[in-house]
């Protein structure tokens, strides 16, 4: 089901730091920044609620998104109906790219936890094509590296046996996960593991208790995500299937 839209703009989060500080804190480098400039000076830091919509498929990108903290699912959604999980994004992660070369939004973009974003007008970066062309192509390969995120997707998620592939989504999240130790991680719902995978939630739950009950995967928190100590050896063997 597609997430109802509840963004209030007057959630406005005043950063810690300066921006400039901020934005570099979560990736960007020192050169963007400087063409950034008048971008950094109208951006403002936006908070969304789990399950709070960013943008809708088909919108035009009036907006970059620079991820201060927290997870977004990009969302796309099949003849059925059904959703489909096509990427995550988390803290530095860039979305809105698209919009420089003139695109729409191409998918559904929700917060799966609490979520802070830079928002920074596309109507101040889009003369960079122009003004500052080395940057303009820096972002530009940005995308690029997002779009090649789709390969991995494909090969890894959605090829081979369904446990061998809730294993390598698991071992993804692990290596994604920034705010745990390197053993550690935030697990998805299973409805949204199986959104990304392509299978029945049924499917993913039958396998995540066996994976418990061998100690894969050990609860060290709960919360509507929970965080898991995971043994990551077995983990890997389970991903070779």
């Amino acid at each position: 089901m597609e997430a109802e839209v509840s963004v209030d703009a007057d959630r406005d989060v005043p950063p810690k730091r300066g921006l400039m500080e901020e934005l570099a804190a979560v990736g960007l480098c020192t050169d963007t920044l400087a063409a950034l400039g008048p971008a950094v000076a109208v951006t403002r830091v936006v908070q969304y609620a789990p399950g709070d919509t960013l943008f809708h498929h088909g919108q035009d990108v009036e907006t970059l998104y620079v991820v201060r903290n927290g997870r977004i699912k990009l969302l796309s959604y099949v003849e059925s109906g059904r959703a489909r999980i096509v990427r995550l994004h988390n803290r530095g992660s860039i979305l809105g790219l698209n919009g420089l070369v003139g695109e729409v939004h191409t998918h559904t973009a929700v917060a799966i936890d609490e979520v802070h974003v830079f928002q920074m007008p596309m109507s101040v970066i889009k003369p960079l094509k122009e003004e500052d062309p080395d940057t303009y192509c820096q972002l530009l390969e940005r995308w690029h590296e997002y779009l090649n995120m789709a390969d991995t997707w494909i090969l890894d998620f959605s090829t081979g046996v369904i446990r061998g592939r809730v294993a390598r989504l698991i071992r993804f999240l692990v290596e994604t996960d920034e705010d745990t130790g390197p053993k550690e991680v935030v697990l998805l719902t299973v409805e949204e593991m199986a959104e990304i995978l392509g299978v029945t939630p049924e499917s993913v739950s039958r396998i995540m208790a066996d994976l418990k009950r061998k100690k894969i995967l050990q609860v060290v928190e709960h919360g509507v995500h929970d965080q898991y100590r995971c043994d990551i050896s077995a983990l890997a063997r389970e991903a070779e299937q």
